[in-house]
């Protein structure tokens, strides 16, 4: 049923409905009619026109604060899936300072409220759908700080985080103790701590965020001589091995070559300072990735420590100078062990009451 209705238009409106009367050849009644049409959903979904009318008014101008964003350069579109790829591909790597402070500039951003409320705006500003709080302290005063990062797309989710506790390590003295992830969350506790040096990376946030930190930088440093090994470790199947020019030297003359200094190194204390329940992990570790034998298997139960070690030498010679070379490094940290050889096998065995056996014997 049609109802007719006298309507004033003044020459603004007019303009306003000039595309709507052009698709109907002139029709006014036509047009008017498409303009309610085109409206009613936004009125169902916002209530009253006034309601209506100041959520439109909100949402152009999120809408025009995106396109600024846009013409400034400051931000690009990007598809979600090549998005994805490249924050999945730099896990492990630490973000430069320079990169987050062109997101958090911390002349600006002095305080924790600061910071939350910088993180939440730009949340809403650039439609990523993750909200912050925190940081705050819930238990004792001495406790952890607690810091929520909550929705949103799970990878940038945690690409965000990695950009916050780093600016939190570097400006605010808060170190990454613990993280606590869930399907939709992340839950980060953060223990105030002192910097040793300006530059380096805390070690909570190295552990949380920069595993392959370190690897990144000396690949950047000498890509044609890393690529170049990783194409030989390939072609021979990993089947070399590992030397520092010391040990070669030595291994040339004739000599048993001094390991200690290695364990010494990666330890960062002396041989005799370091328990046999690390010892024995720490040789696997690096005896392993030298690459001396195939495979190395230990035990660090308590009156229950062992080592065995195997290979696939065949020469005498050389499995007696592998036997002094290995039992020189528990010889030097002052630890007892009974040894065998057979075949393919190496074993050290520390066990309290095998040595004990043994000097009997």
């Amino acid at each position: 049923m049609l109802i007719r209705k006298n309507v004033s238009l003044d020459e603004t409106h007019l303009q306003k409905l000039q595309p709507l009367l052009e698709k109907h050849k002139g029709n006014l009644s036509a047009a008017i009619r498409e303009a309610i049409d085109l409206v009613s959903p936004d009125l169902e979904n916002y209530g009253t026109p006034e309601e209506t009318d100041k959520k439109l008014i909100k949402e152009r101008k999120s809408q025009a604060a995106k396109e600024e964003l846009f013409r400034s350069e400051e931000s690009v579109t990007m598809n979600q899936q090549m998005m994805k790829w490249l924050v999945r591909n730099c896990a492990g790597k630490l973000m430069d300072e320079d990169v987050i402070h062109g997101f958090i500039n911390p002349y600006i951003i002095t305080t924790l409220p600061e910071l939350e409320e910088h993180l939440n705006r730009s949340s809403k500003k650039m439609d990523w759908k993750i909200e912050v709080s925190g940081p705050r302290r819930e238990d004792a005063e001495n406790g952890p700080a607690i810091m929520d990062f909550t929705g949103g797309d799970r990878d940038f989710r945690e690409f965000l985080l990695e950009a916050v506790c780093i600016f939190l390590s570097r400006w605010m003295n808060l170190d990454v103790e613990a993280l606590h992830r869930k399907s939709n969350s992340v839950t980060v506790y953060l223990q105030p701590f002192l910097r040793q040096e300006p530059e380096e990376a805390a070690t909570g946030v190295r552990k949380h965020f920069g595993s392959r930190d370190f690897f990144y930088r000396e690949l950047e440093k000498r890509p044609q001589f890393w690529i170049t090994l990783a194409e030989l470790y390939a072609k021979f199947n990993y089947r070399r091995v590992n030397l520092d020019k010391d040990l070669f030297k030595a291994l040339i003359a004739g000599e048993v070559p001094d390991i200690t200094k290695y364990f010494e190194i990666k330890a960062d204390r002396s041989l005799r300072e370091i328990p046999l329940s690390e010892l024995l992990p720490l040789f696997k570790y690096l005896v392993t990735t030298s690459q001396l034998v195939n495979d190395v298997e230990i035990c660090t139960e308590k009156g229950k420590e062992y080592i065995k070690i195997r290979h696939d030498y065949s020469d005498e010679r050389v499995i007696e100078k592998m036997i002094q070379l290995f039992s020189s490094v528990f010889e030097a940290g002052w630890h007892k062990f009974n040894l065998s050889s057979v075949s393919e096998l190496i074993i050290f065995n520390f066990s309290s009451s095998d040595i004990s056996n043994e000097k009997t014997d």
